[in-house]
């Protein structure tokens, strides 16, 4: 479960609008390219197994179809993106006379029909459009500005002249938003609109980041995706020893941090049960084994699970209680299941070839670690 605002819990509630937003480094799809009335199916998972089980290195599924009604999406290579599910926590008015107009903080961007076509706080900003603003679209720290026929413009916050490229689709899909000025901030996950002396504001929260393949189809009217999130960027034959840029002797958590170097991937933190332990050499199945593997070894002597959180970070993650209460009026669909379970504080690490278990922990809740060819060494 993630973090919202009581106004974004109230809003799901009481059955507010919502906005779906899937965020790729050059382009925003939003609820008219998502075939929302077929959803968007979320498969969070903790725990795969059918007993609860440490050691897991656990991949989320997103589903979702995409339009492709005009075709330009034949030959957008799509990739790695932040899903985002936002409610309208509340409305509002304003009345500015302005063909369009959008709030940046306390700083006010107007666009116009006549020269000068776009102003800030009243003055206008340097090297003007030269076509009638339709819509500006002001997304982090950058205003865009849009006409017709796929003309636009960009400036900084200051107002700023800023030199940016939009692929086809993009500069297409502003057409849809002529007569808006929207804001999206995706720090504060807030977004607002203004259009026709109304306002609206969205909160967002991210469902996860993932990586979509676009499917070997060049050429349909709906594209349809099942992305799994940064884990899969670890199914890859593990690399040699110079490759990942590590030595031996190691400690295991020196192993970590190489992996998330090596996949790209952040992480929250490189100290856990047993990350202080040495591999005193580079285990022999590591020769037959994939990164997710040795992840998940890393995972069983962490006493743990590693899985992504919604922000696209790699955590070392076991049950606990979230302080969360769900019922009736939850904003989400649950079948109630309840575990009891205590932190484990031993880990009994046993190698069958000689049958001995050597003890790390001084605790009173254990848990059996077999043949982990990264404790081999541990005493």
């Amino acid at each position: 479960m993630y973090n919202a605002s009581s106004a974004f819990h109230t809003a799901v509630a009481n059955g507010a609008p919502q906005k779906a937003l899937l965020l790729f480094d050059d382009a925003v799809f939003t609820n008219d390219d998502i075939d929302v009335d077929a959803g968007i199916e979320l498969d969070d998972y903790f725990n795969t197994e059918e007993d609860i089980a440490i050691g897991q290195a656990l991949s989320n599924e997103l589903r979702f179809n995409i339009f492709n009604d005009d075709r330009m999406l034949n030959n957008y290579s799509f990739g790695d993106f932040t899903a985002t599910i936002g409610a309208q926590i509340s409305t509002g008015v304003y009345t500015d006379s302005a063909q369009v107009i959008a709030y940046d903080g306390d700083n006010v961007w107007r666009g116009k029909n006549t020269s000068p076509y776009v102003t800030r706080n009243g003055s206008a900003v340097s090297s003007q459009p030269n076509f009638p603003v339709r819509c500006i679209a002001i997304y982090n720290d950058t205003v865009y500005v849009f006409g017709t026929s796929n003309r636009y413009k960009a400036y900084t916050l200051a107002g700023s002249a800023k030199s940016v490229t939009l692929n086809t689709f993009m500069a297409a899909k502003a057409q849809m938003w002529f007569g808006e000025g929207i804001n999206l901030n995706t720090t504060t996950r807030i977004m607002k609109i203004w259009k026709n002396q109304k306002t609206e504001t969205y909160e967002f929260v991210p469902l996860g980041h993932f990586t979509a393949k676009r499917p070997n189809v060049p050429d349909v009217n709906l594209i349809s995706f099942t992305c799994h999130d940064f884990m899969t960027k670890f199914d890859k034959d593990m690399p040699s020893a110079a490759d990942l840029g590590i030595t031996y002797p190691s400690t295991i958590s020196n192993l970590f941090v190489k992996l998330c170097t090596y996949a790209q991937v952040s992480y929250q933190s490189s100290t856990f049960i047993n990350s202080t332990a040495v591999i005193t050499e580079e285990p022999d199945e590591f020769e037959n084994a994939t990164m997710r593997q040795v992840l998940q070894w890393i995972a069983e002597a962490g006493a743990a699970n590693l899985r992504f959180n919604r922000d696209g970070i790699l955590v070392f993650d076991w049950l606990r209680s979230t302080g969360q209460t769900l019922n009736e009026n939850s904003y989400i669909e649950y079948s109630p299941y309840w575990y009891e379970t205590t932190k484990v504080d031993k880990l009994y690490n046993r190698a069958t070839s000689s049958g001995e278990d050597k003890t790390v922990g001084t605790g009173n809740i254990g848990y059996l670690i077999q043949d982990n060819p990264l404790l081999k060494g541990v005493t």
